[in-house]
């Protein structure tokens, strides 16, 4: 579980009375979708610091329910009144809980966002002084059993690429322009370019769902080089020089974002009772 989505901090109202840090975690990428019927873990961790005698971090579940549903915790007290999952830590130490999701269709926008909340005891050590809800970074879910894909290759030579795991059983295709497409034996898709062809060229797949439904996605190809097709692929490289980019009724250059090192957490306060 190494892909982080988010960290809080908690301070108090004195710097007598520390801080309490929080991160979360996820065993899915968020740079890449999410299946529905995936299993997701995300992992919530809380520190005290810097005095604190103890820190808490809680983890919403009504902002998982539209598009997961809950089958597991490990390490974590779950709170019916107000929907949340809580780890707790005492001073020098850090703990850490699991939630185990599986993902479903979407209520709403297809994507999953977890929200958390950290708190630091206040003066009285009676009282916790939380933080407001902090989104953390969103999973995208793929709705559709069929995702869109791509070959490279080169030319005369045959290309392929596996359908991702959950992206149900294929059934047919359509034909390219400039070559041929197959389902090979193990479920791959093959391309073919046409003797000679270079350039772009594009077919599409249909596969069916666990449910029985068809879906469809297309399969982009480009055959040869693409140091000359900037743009084409992520892979592609470009010969024009860069230049940070401006806006059209303001002078100078516009400043970069802070690096994810120099950024400072998310907080804001409300006094809540323990």
């Amino acid at each position: 579980m190494n892909h982080l989505l988010g960290q809080g901090r908690a301070i108090g109202t004195e710097p007598s009375q520390g801080a309490v840090y929080a991160a979360l975690y996820s065993s899915a990428d968020p740079l890449e979708e999410v299946a529905v019927g995936d299993l997701v873990q995300l992992g919530l961790s809380v520190a005290p610091d810097r005095g604190a005698p103890r820190g808490c971090a809680y983890l919403h579940a009504d902002a998982l329910t539209e598009a997961a549903e809950i089958v597991g915790a490990e390490q974590l007290e779950y709170f019916p009144a107000q929907r949340w999952f809580r780890v707790r830590a005492e001073a020098g130490e850090s703990r850490s809980g699991v939630l185990s999701l599986r993902v479903k269709q979407p209520s709403g926008p297809p994507r999953l966002r977890p929200q958390f909340r950290v708190a630091v005891p206040d003066g009285s050590g009676m009282k916790l002084i939380r933080t407001g809800r902090l989104d953390a970074l969103a999973l995208p879910v793929r709705t559709s059993p069929a995702a869109g894909l791509r070959i490279l290759t080169a030319q005369d030579t045959p290309g392929a690429v596996r359908i991702p795991a959950g992206g149900g059983a294929p059934v047919s295709l359509t034909q390219p322009r400039h070559g041929e497409a197959q389902l090979t034996g193990d479920g791959a898709l093959a391309y073919l370019p046409a003797p000679g062809f270079l350039g772009y060229d594009r077919f599409t797949y249909t596969v069916t769902a666990v449910d029985g439904s068809l879906a469809s996605a297309p399969v982009n190809v480009h055959v040869g080089p693409l140091g000359q097709a900037p743009g084409a692929f992520p892979e592609c490289t470009s010969a024009v020089e860069f230049h940070p980019w401006q806006w059209p009724g303001l002078t100078g250059e516009m400043p970069w974002p802070r690096s994810p090192e120099s950024a400072q957490p998310q907080q804001t306060q409300q006094r809540q009772s323990w």
